[in-house]
């Protein structure tokens, strides 16, 4: 990505800063695995990288907005000749000057001095944006939370403000190089879920279906995004499965929702494949009716609508279709089948900033996800394409992954 991109995004972000402000950004730190010496894979914050182009750990991004005026300062953690012989090369300023843009580059040890000064020499810095990323029950608190308990001890009168509506705002549309790592990504797992899928017989257990996919996209240089979800038989009724040890039976059915990552950018698709070759007359009555409803949310899904709208309209379907299987008597009861959202944008997250209250902005991407669970009949079925939203219509970027039940078949017995 060229560092133009990064120069853009802070542009826009100081425009709609308040005058008199300032915004600081972390990149993350490392979690260690506990008592061990190796640290988990490193993984950047989202905003720290759509502003600067970097993902390193310990560095941190400083907006000062004075007078109509906003300059930047990007802040690395200083040259370690140990870490560099046990871990990795650290960047310099001169490299993290190339890649962002920023011409004024220090080091962390100088980040709450200068940000002093900064309150100081203006004079008149009245609030600072902070993201306000909660830590969860069981981990340590977080940075931004750190820097925000420092604010309120050493400036009581400073107002703490959430960046989130206009991170929202700004990641929200997409520009055409973040849609063409994200249209790779999909294609990347496009890959990997036609390779796996060719592989598949009764007798594969769920962790050798997934360990057939993640290795293809390691053969191609990328990674999921996100925890793998394979799930068999009955367990496709569990959405977020995770424990992968079933041997799937002839009469079985296999749920992927996978994705790839792409220069940070991820995708994130689902496809519920017979592991025989062929749906029972049951499965491929209840498939037709999921692929249905994935139809009624393309239609619906349109620049200016919400994701409620979306979503009840796909609800309305199935409170038909779900009375002719006799499976409910009650619209009301649809939620006992389909209990998750239509879909949600993505991008440098999996699901990427939103609000449920706000209409969907132009040049968003996102996914489309009905399913329908039926735990008394043992199935489980989810189809998921990812599309980008356009004024003129919505652009399917998975269109090449067949979804059709005679076409998915077929790519598992071809």
């Amino acid at each position: 990505m060229d560092r133009l991109f990064f120069t853009k995004n802070r542009e826009k972000f100081a425009g709609r800063m308040a005058d008199d402000s300032m915004a600081v950004f972390f990149s993350g730190i490392y979690r260690r695995d506990t008592n061990d010496q190796l640290a988990y894979p490193f993984s950047v914050d989202r905003n720290f990288y759509y502003f600067t182009g970097i993902d390193r750990d310990n560095m941190i991004l400083l907006f000062w907005k004075s007078r109509g005026r906003t300059q930047c300062y990007l802040f690395l953690p200083p040259v370690d000749e140990h870490y560099e012989k046990w871990q990795a090369k650290m960047m310099r300023p001169a490299e993290a000057a190339a890649v962002s843009g920023i011409e004024n580059v220090l080091y962390t040890y100088q980040f709450e001095t200068e940000f002093d000064n900064r309150v100081f020499l203006s004079g008149s810095t009245k609030s600072v944006y902070l993201y306000s990323n909660i830590a969860g029950l069981h981990e340590p608190q977080t940075l931004y939370a750190q820097f925000a308990d420092r604010l309120r001890r050493t400036y009581p009168a400073m107002e703490i403000l959430n960046p989130l509506d206009i991170l929202t705002e700004l990641r929200g549309s997409k520009e055409p190089e973040e849609v063409e790592l994200t249209q790779q990504a999909v294609d990347l797992a496009i890959g990997a879920l036609t390779h796996t899928a060719a592989l598949m017989e009764p007798g594969i257990a769920e962790y050798q279906i997934k360990a057939h996919y993640i290795h293809y996209l390691s053969m191609h240089g990328s990674a999921p995004r996100f925890r793998s979800v394979v799930a068999a038989g009955k367990n496709a009724t569990i959405l977020h499965y995770n424990e992968a040890n079933y041997v799937t039976g002839a009469q079985d059915m296999v749920l992927m929702d996978v994705g790839a990552l792409n220069g940070w950018y991820v995708s994130d698709l689902t496809r519920t494949f017979p592991v025989s070759g062929r749906f029972t007359p049951r499965q491929r009555e209840v498939y037709d009716i999921v692929l249905e409803a994935l139809a009624i949310g393309m239609d619906a899904l349109c620049v200016g609508t919400t994701e409620f709208a979306v979503n009840a309209k796909i609800k309305e379907f199935y409170a038909g279709a779900l009375k002719s299987l006799g499976l409910i008597d009650d619209a009301r009861e649809v939620e006992r089948y389909y209990f998750h959202g239509s879909g949600h944008p993505i991008g440098l997250d999996l699901h990427d900033y939103r609000r449920l209250d706000r209409v969907i902005p132009k040049n968003c991407l996102h996914t489309m996800e009905p399913g329908l669970y039926i735990p008394e009949w043992g199935i489980g079925i989810r189809i998921e394409d990812n599309v980008l939203v356009t004024e003129d219509g919505v652009v399917n970027l998975s269109q090449a992954l067949p979804r059709t039940a005679n076409d998915v078949e077929n790519m598992v017995a071809p």
